[in-house]
């Protein structure tokens, strides 16, 4: 007993000495956005079972040992916290709130609402989902990350754009792109103005009931993008920095040296002239054999196989104080490209500030500056074949001759020879074109808010969006533009593009909640306009001196002479007035009705034309809140919405109900026959021409569980659109072959699922999950009165190349179209006799001649659809080809241990075909001395072992009149030697160009887009606040059928053609190290 009391006398004494070593402290607990402070959070002790909570004011006060305590405060919806005591004796602490889908706040036309009160369909990339993903442009955010939207890059260069759509294009021959909003102001090309690190939230609005609200510019879709603010409290400063590199992902297989010889003396047959030039270049054919051990060029690599690297810098400031806040970003963007004399320069600067005069009026101001030079040539053109720099480097000679060095001029390709294939060495080329193209960005915006009471706000903005474009293009003697356009002498190009946007939005937004803890209201009324002004300066100069560099000829453009037509001016100005609306009721926070309604007044239309009329509806139930589904309370949130509106397109060009003319017309009057200039009408006029409007029909499901862990979202979508603007032809009578009319319909419908989720959550790791798909089929509905389908061309081959595109009633927008392959003939679909060695075909087989010369053995075959038995291009074309997929979709996965954090993102498209014209130009025989796809070294072949020709068309008198015929040796001789051809002959002639379905492919793919692994650095200092390191690499890998470059291609920017891919710059695959520190 007596041990007992000293052990409990020892420990009271112990305890009464360690409570004599405590002190007391006091603290403040604010919001971290809004420094308003925070009542009932509760503060603990670590390690103790002491708590305390705060009071209406935020504060707190409590008793803690005098070294190591250390503070843990926690509340529902905000993250929980740990704070070191220290010394100090007042602490203060900013909670953030937990991070949820239902909380997170959208912007929907002119006014903000939390996404669990959305009745329409917004899709939404926050800086979180960007903070740890090293991407140079916005738009790459979006690709394949969100459902119903899309973002192809139509090539690989530095500064491909980014084509994106919102559940499809509406319009057939008008602008589908998106409308979009940076912090209340309309921006042409914004994603490649704005740097991803100056992002707070994107905002994709896509049904009517959230799109109408911007009445004629909404038909496409809304992207908003608010930029980061300051917050309250000390400077923060953040770097963000990555430097990589990267290199071709994917090259063109071609003939080796020796197939590439035994090619060119197959086409020397038959003429002397060509049979003694073949031996002069390449010797007799018993030597060619000496060609298989030739080193081989490989000209791709050379041109396009550059190990590019790629800089990115961006530098963040923001801070301020309960009046004033502000934010700062500066970022640095530099590529040198993987093509040869080609780069990339970019700088922007992004300024945001907000200033608090009272507690009801506050002043925000942004600006924004971007200037961006793009070199180099890059290896295609919208011009044709002629043109196409990739040609070059796939069809010329794949080996040097004798002891010519890499960068001389092949005497069997030089242009001077005539050859009429205009192929230029292609490194030469490379060093002969020169461009560069500069961009400057200038935006400003002022926002005023006044909250007239806490119900009434009101709200100003005013903004201002300057672009100019300067676009410097030389090309010296070398180049096929001046051999073709140039008389072989330097030509230079300078245009420039001058766009200004004014635009000034008034709205004022009344909210009353909680009427009898039933009812919520909110109005929006307000007025916009805008005042839009292009310049075009274009002009064309030549005749320069042999020997004149980019540089003297842009600065001295008086020494060259303008081409003729040049220069040219254009000055176009386009206003718009519009007042719009809105009403938003809520009952119990069960019921929710939105309204909206627009009118817009554009010059662009006739005066009794100009205003068109834009209204929505949308209603949400929120099914968790009935009695039903009061114990499922694993659902957090389900709600189900329909949404019906209007939306129009206004994106025409200008003054087309007016008669414009031009006074270019040269006119030959009089008896001596001379010339006279004048004036003539451009076009016939149409006053009738109205608005593009869409119709938008959705329906949606959002479904929140699992303790906010699961969210899955669902719509469809039905969107018809009328009085699409084409072109109606007319009687000939009228003096003009069309006019301009409402005539087009069209239709989308789709579905669209998005499914978020936090797989595994917990303190040493967390799995989080995003995947979406997205079903989209477009129709054509009606075209003109009594037209049922025209024929777009994508105009990539040679003059007389037929059309390949077809927009027809019934099917989608843009159908490829063209000849059905059926393989080649063989000496079966022939006749042979001996005594004259002719072929001739057997009857019932079909005959191709007509679009591809004579029929023989090894010439392509294609279906004789009408079954007359014989092809022409007016019976025996079809649809070839879908350029829409089925679906798309991607896959971002997000996982976090301890200091590691790793991010993997897969991006899908399945059912689309591409058109790969580039595979038909390099398998054709069009002219001498190219060479072709690896491929074609399994053709069908003309020479037998022993150089015995085996094949060949001669002309022959038969019955008394001249006809070519196809001689050769006998059939068994000639299929022994085709016995393992897979492929037809090449095709030669403007045959060779003729779209056919062989050139169609399924462009389905599964790509790993992204891979990023990163570590946060355990920091013990007041300095450095975060410090991670990060590796990441782009376009990894990818799983497809698809045999060109790239199957997420489309290098014609017109709705008419989609899916082309024809000398379209290679894709890179890069690899980066960065690091992101926040101070």
């Amino acid at each position: 007993m007596k041990a007992k009391f000293l052990l409990s006398v020892l420990f009271s004494l112990f305890a009464i000495a360690a409570w004599s070593q405590t002190r007391n402290i006091t603290g403040r607990v604010l919001a971290d956005s809004s420094r308003e402070a925070l009542q009932g959070i509760t503060v603990s002790l670590k390690g103790s079972r002491t708590t305390v909570q705060t009071d209406a004011k935020g504060n707190f006060a409590m008793t803690v040992p005098d070294k190591g305590a250390v503070l843990v405060f926690t509340s529902v919806g905000y993250n929980r916290q740990e704070v070191s005591v220290g010394s100090r004796s007042s602490v203060e602490v900013t909670m953030t709130t937990v991070s949820t889908t239902l909380t997170d706040v959208v912007v929907v036309g002119y006014r903000t609402v939390q996404r669990r009160d959305l009745s329409a369909s917004v899709a939404s990339v926050s800086a979180r989902d960007l903070k740890d993903i090293p991407v140079n442009s916005a738009a790459e955010a979006l690709n394949g990350r969100l459902a119903g939207v899309t973002a192809t890059t139509a090539e690989g260069s530095p500064d491909a754009q980014v084509r994106i759509r919102v559940r499809g294009g509406m319009s057939i021959t008008g602008d589908n792109s998106p409308l979009y909003i940076i912090d209340g102001v309309p921006v042409d090309n914004a994603l490649s103005t704005i740097s991803p690190q100056d992002i707070q939230t994107i905002d994709v609005l896509k049904d009517a009931a959230a799109t109408a609200i911007y009445g004629s510019r909404g038909a496409n879709g809304v992207i908003i993008i608010t930029t980061k603010s300051g917050r309250p409290g000390k400077p923060v400063i953040t770097l963000n920095a990555f430097y990589g590199w990267k290199k071709l992902a994917k090259e063109l297989d071609v003939m080796t040296p020796y197939d590439y010889v035994f090619y060119q003396s197959e086409r020397s047959r038959g003429s002397s002239t060509d049979s003694n030039t073949f031996v002069t270049n390449f010797g007799p054919f018993d030597k060619i054999d000496q060609y298989r051990t030739v080193n081989p060029v490989n000209w791709q690599n050379e041109v396009f196989g550059n190990t590019g690297h790629q800089t990115t810098e961006n530098l963040t400031v923001s801070g301020g104080s309960n009046k004033f806040t502000y934010n700062f970003g500066y970022t640095f963007n530099k590529d040198k490209a993987v093509v040869i004399n080609s780069d990339y320069v970019r700088n922007l600067v992004n300024v945001k500030g907000e200033y608090k005069f009272t507690s009801f009026i506050k002043l925000g101001v942004s600006a924004r500056y971007a200037i961006q030079d793009v070199r180099g040539a890059g290896v295609s053109s919208e011009s044709g074949s002629a043109y196409n720099r990739l040609r070059n480097a796939v069809k010329y000679r794949p080996f040097l001759s004798g002891n010519a060095d890499i960068e001389d001029q092949d005497p069997l390709a030089d242009p001077n020879v005539g050859n009429n294939l205009t192929l230029t060495n292609p490194i030469l080329l490379a060093n002969a074109e020169y461009r560069k193209k500069s961009t400057e960005n200038k935006n400003g915006t002022a926002t005023l808010t006044i909250n007239i009471t806490k119900k009434l706000t009101f709200r100003s903005v005013f903004g201002y969006d300057r672009n100019q474009v300067i676009d410097r293009q030389f090309s010296d003697s070398l180049s096929n533009l001046s051999i073709i356009q140039g008389s072989r002498k330097p030509v230079a190009g300078l245009d420039t593009t001058q766009r200004s946007i004014f635009t000034n939005s008034n709205v004022l937004i009344y909210n009353l909640k909680g009427i009898k803890k039933k009812h919520d209201l909110d109005f929006m009324i307000g007025e916009e306009t805008l005042d839009t002004r292009i310049e075009t300066h274009r002009n064309l100069f030549r005749n320069y001196a042999n020997g004149t560099g980019a540089s003297e000829a842009f600065h001295n453009t008086d020494k060259g002479e303008s081409f003729a037509g040049y220069p040219r001016f254009q000055e176009v100005r386009s206003t718009m007035l519009s007042f719009f609306g809105h009403a938003g009721y809520a009952y119990r926070d069960k019921y929710l009705v939105n309204v909206n309604f627009r009118a817009d007044g554009s010059s662009k239309f006739a005066p009794d034309r100009r205003w068109g009329y834009f209204p929505s509806a949308s209603v949400a139930w929120r099914i968790n809140k009935e009695k039903f589904l009061k114990e499922a309370r694993f659902i957090n949130d389900l709600k189900l919405r329909f949404g019906f509106g209007k939306m129009g397109n206004n994106r025409i060009d200008d003054y087309q109900y007016q008669t414009i003319y031009s006074n270019n017309g040269q006119y030959y009057y009089g008896i001596n026959g001379n010339p006279v200039y004048a004036t003539y009408p451009v076009y016939l006029a149409n006053e009738g021409l109205q608005w593009e409007s869409t119709v938008n029909r959705n329906v949606g499901l959002d479904f929140t569980f699992g303790k906010n862990r699961y969210n899955l979202s669902v719509d469809y979508y039905y969107n018809t659109s009328d009085n699409l603007l084409l072109v109606r032809t007319l009687d000939p009578s009228f003096g003009y072959s069309g006019q301009q009319q409402n005539i087009g319909e069209t239709s989308n419908e789709g579905v669209e699922i998005q499914l978020g989720a936090q797989l595994v959550r917990n303190r040493a790791f967390t799995w989080n999950a995003n995947f979406n798909i997205s079903f989209n089929k477009n129709t054509v509905r009606a075209l003109a009165p009594g037209q049922n389908q025209f024929f777009p061309a994508a105009s990539w081959g040679v003059s007389g190349q037929p059309t390949d595109y077809l927009v027809r009633v019934g099917e989608p927008v843009g159908s490829m179209y063209g000849l059905v392959t059926d393989g080649f003939y063989t000496t079966n679909d022939f006749n042979y006799d001996p005594a004259t060695r002719i072929y001739t075909l057997k009857p019932g087989v079909v005959n191709s001649g007509g679009v591809t010369g004579i029929s023989q053995p090894g010439s392509v075959k294609f279906k004789d659809l009408n079954g007359d038995g014989k092809i022409d291009l007016d019976n025996d074309r079809k649809i070839i080809g879908n350029p829409n997929p089925k679906f798309t979709g991607g896959l971002n996965q997000q996982f976090t241990y301890k200091n590691w954090d790793a991010s993997i993102f897969v991006n899908f498209s399945v059912g689309n075909d591409v058109y790969n014209a580039n595979k038909i130009e390099f398998t054709n025989g069009y002219a001498n001395n190219a060479n072709m796809l690896a491929m074609m070294a399994d053709r069908w072949k003309v020479v037998l072992p022993n150089g015995q020709t085996a094949q060949w068309v001669e002309t022959r008198t038969i019955g008394g009149t001249a006809q070519q015929v196809v001689v050769g040796v006998t059939p068994d001789e000639l299929s022994r030697l085709n016995a393992n051809a897979t492929i037809w002959q090449p095709l030669k002639g403007t045959g060779a160009f003729y779209p056919h379905s062989w050139a169609i492919e399924d462009g389905s793919f599964l790509r790993l887009n992204n891979l990023t692994i990163g570590y946060s650095v355990p920091l013990q200092t007041k300095v450095i606040k975060r410090l991670r390191f990060y590796f990441t690499g782009n376009n990894l890998a990818i799983i497809t059928n698809y045999t060109g470059y790239d199957p997420e291609v489309s290098v014609r920017n017109n709705g008419l053609t989609p899916g082309l891919d024809y000398s379209a710059y290679p894709k890179s695959r890069s690899y980066l190290f960065g690091l992101n520190a926040t101070f």
